[in-house]
């Protein structure tokens, strides 16, 4: 009885920590699946930046003269033109 606690317990702490160390450090944070579909207002964003490559969708995120963060579209050219501004080119 006592053997197959301790191989129970092992087994669990093996599939712990090997899903631990799968969990990469340097893993996006944020990531967009739905891109925003209304046009976005060039005065009411403040920043903007671009997701992670290892998001599955490319992405940027603006944010908000009230910090709320909207996902769009890089290949949009309305997106495009407002990271232009945002860049001051």
């Amino acid at each position: 009885m006592k053997l197959c606690c301790v191989v129970a317990v092992a087994v669990l702490v093996v599939a712990l920590c090997s899903q631990a160390q799968s969990q990469s450090i340097m893993g996006p944070d944020e990531c967009c699946f739905k891109y925003h579909s209304k046009p976005i207002r060039v005065r009411r964003v403040k920043s903007y930046h671009i997701t992670h490559p290892n998001c599955p969708k490319k992405g940027v995120i603006f944010i908000t003269v009230w910090d709320i963060k909207v996902c769009a579209n890089p290949e949009d050219m309305q997106v495009q033109g407002i990271m232009d501004n945002l860049d001051g080119l």
